[in-house]
C-alpha cells in the first residue's frame, strides 16, 4: 500500500513515517525509482503502532530502534527496567518540585494567585531545527520569571524528552512543575547572528492577569543532548568511612531553604506535608529512605559513607551535619532537586530529628 494509505491505517502523519524512515525504524519495503513512491506492507502496520506505543511508554526512537532490532528478550528487558527506573525518578522529582514550590517564599507571598493546569499531553510533532542548547537574551518582565533556571538557558531534547519542568513538540513549549501546567507557542527566526526564538511565555501569574511573558531566546548549538547528560552531577564514588553517631532511625522535622534558618524550636513546615519522611543508617553503610509512600532501600540506590548520602539514582551526593541541640539530636541533609541538578540553583535542606 503507499504511503497515504498505510499512514491513515497506522493513525499518524505521512511526515512522521518519512522520519521513521530516514531514523532508520521502518522503512517502505518498495521505492518506485521514477515516481519516488514509497510502498509499505501490511505486515508492517504492526511495527508502526508498536513503535507509537513504545513512543507513548516514553521510550526515546534509539531505544525503540534497539527493540525493534534485536530478537533478544534479555536486551527488551534491560530496555524497560531501564525506562522503569527513569520514571520512578522523574516521580521523585516531580514530588521533589512540587514540596519546594509549595515551600517557596515567592508561593507563600502569593497564595491568593489561582494555579493553571492546562494540558501538556500533547502527540510529538519533531521540529528538527530546535534541538539543542539556547540562551535566554531578554525578556519583557526583566527577568522577573524563574524560567530557565540560574544558568538561564532552556534545553529542546529529542523527541520531546521532558527534563525538569520542560518538554516541547512541535510550535509548542510545555512546562509542568506539578501545580502549575501550561502550553506556550513559540516561532522561530533565522537572524544574522544565529536562530532566534520567541516564546509566549505563560508565567506564574497568567491565570490572574491574561498576560503572557515574552522571552527570547538565541540557540548556542544543535546537539542532541539527552536528560542525563545535562544534569550536575556529583561525586558519588566515595569509599566507606564510619560514622557511628548517624547510625540508627532518624524522623523529619523541617525543610528549609538555607542552613542558617533551622530551628530547633519552630518548623517552617507542617510535617504532614513534607515528602522526605524518614532515614535509618546501618553499620555497613547501608541505608533506608522513606519518600512519600515509597520506600528505597537498595545499595544499587542509596549508601552512606561518612558525611554523605550517596543518592546513586541520581548521582548526588548530599552532605550531612549533626546538631545537638537541648540534648535532641538533629540531622541537616542537602537536598538537591531538579532545581539543584538541571536550574543551577542551591542545594536545599531537609531537617530530621533522631527517634
Amino acid at each position: 500500500m503507499k504511503i497515504g494509505e498505510f499512514a491513515k491505517v497506522c493513525g499518524i502523519s505521512v511526515s512522521a513515517l518519512r522520519y521513521y524512515d530516514e531514523q532508520g525504524l521502518l522503512s517502505p519495503v518498495y521505492i518506485d525509482k521514477f515516481t519516488g513512491y514509497r510502498y509499505y506492507s501490511e505486515e508492517q502496520i504492526d511495527i508502526c503502532r508498536r513503535i507509537g506505543l513504545l513512543k507513548t511508554a516514553g521510550f526515546s526512537l534509539s531505544e525503540i530502534k534497539s527493540m525493534l532490532k534485536t530478537a533478544d528478550v534479555n536486551i527488551i528487558r534491560r530496555l524497560f527496567d531501564k525506562k522503569r527506573a527513569v520514571m520512578e525518578n522523574a516521580l521523585h522529582e516531580l514530588s521533589e518540585t512540587e514540596k519546594i514550590v509549595l515551600g517557596a517564599d515567592f508561593i507563600k507571598q502569593n497564595d491568593n494567585l489561582k494555579t493553571l493546569r492546562e494540558n501538556v499531553d500533547l502527540p510529538f510533532e519533531n521540529d528538527e531545527n530546535i534541538i539543542g542548547r539556547w540562551d535566554i537574551v531578554s525578556s519583557d518582565k526583566s527577568g522577573q520569571s524563574c524560567f530557565g533556571g540560574e544558568k538561564r538557558e532552556i534545553f529542546f531534547l529529542p523527541d520531546g524528552e521532558w527534563y525538569w519542568c520542560y518538554s516541547w513538540t512541535k510550535g509548542k513549549f510545555l512546562f509542568d512543575d506539578g501545580i502549575n501546567a501550561c502550553v506556550s507557542d513559540y516561532v522561530t527566526e533565522q537572524r544574522g547572528d544565529g536562530l532566534y526564538m520567541t516564546i509566549a511565555l505563560k508565567s506564574y501569574d497568567y491565570a490572574e492577569s491574561g498576560m503572557t511573558e515574552t522571552v527570547t531566546l538565541k540557540k548556542l548549538d544543535g546537539k542532541r543532548y539527552t536528560k542525563n547528560e545535562i544534569a550536575r552531577k556529583d561525586n558519588i564514588d566515595l569509599p566507606f568511612e564510619e560514622d557511628r553517631r548517624v547510625l540508627g532511625k532518624w524522623t523529619v522535622f523541617d525543610f528549609i531553604r538555607r542552613k542558617k534558618e533551622f530551628s530547633a524550636e519552630t518548623p517552617h513546615m507542617e510535617k504532614s506535608k513534607l515528602y522526605f519522611k524518614e532515614i535509618e543508617f546501618f553499620g555497613n553503610g547501608g541505608c533506608v529512605s522513606l519518600y512519600g509512600d515509597e520506600t528505597i532501600c537498595a545499595d544499587g540506590m542509596q549508601t552512606w559513607t561518612k558525611g554523605y548520602v550517596l543518592r546513586k539514582w541520581n548521582s548526588t551526593a548530599c552532605a550531612y551535619e549533626i546538631h545537638t541541640v537541648n540534648g535532641k539530636d538533629f540531622l541537616i541533609i542537602e537536598w538537591k532537586s531538579g532545581d539543584y541538578r538541571w536550574g543551577g540553583f542551591d542545594t536545599d535542606y531537609y531537617v530530621f530529628v533522631r527517634c
